[in-house]
């Protein structure tokens, strides 16, 4: 018996809910929901949207362009989209400065369009690519290989000394 419940790990067995979870999960969770965090999630989503209206951004401006997949990304863009993104983010660098916010006029637009979503994707396509053609992965990485982690220790345990 005990050997063909192992054949199942134990994250594909069925768990029975205790009457106290029973009772969370029909009176407590939906209040909780209710009227605590998705009251809460909207006020962040609502401050969200106006903070990057009030300073004339799209979401996809904020992405870190250190990352490899938004850097490819980047480099995939139209040149109208590169004019843009740059205007937006120096506009709102400066109003940032100077404490400024754009005028209410200027202020209404979607600023949750994914305009670099097609080419993330296609960035990630051309990541993964190459990837498979280097034959890389990444616990090929030797940096904690052995005893040593690759920091310039001359021996094994000498606290990164190399001396």
């Amino acid at each position: 018996m005990a050997a063909e419940r192992a054949v199942v790990p134990w994250y594909h067995q069925e768990m029975q809910m205790t009457p106290f979870e029973q009772f969370c999960k029909a009176n407590v969770y939906p209040l909780w929901f209710k009227y605590v965090k998705g009251p809460f999630e909207r006020y962040q989503y609502e401050h969200m949207i106006a903070e990057l209206r009030g300073h004339g951004l799209m979401l996809d401006d904020q992405l870190n362009d250190k990352e490899p997949v938004v850097e490819r990304a980047l480099e995939l863009l139209p040149h109208d989209l590169i004019v843009g993104r740059y205007r937006r983010l120096m506009r709102a660098q400066e109003m940032m400065a100077k404490k400024l916010h754009l005028p209410l006029g200027e202020q209404n637009y979607d600023p949750m369009i994914p305009y670099m979503a097609p080419f993330i994707e296609e960035a990630k396509f051309q990541l993964q690519e190459e990837q498979e053609l280097l034959q890389f992965h990444p616990w090929d990485r030797r940096l904690f290989a052995g005893n040593t982690t690759g920091l310039g220790e001359s021996a094994p345990h000498s606290t990164f000394m190399t001396w």
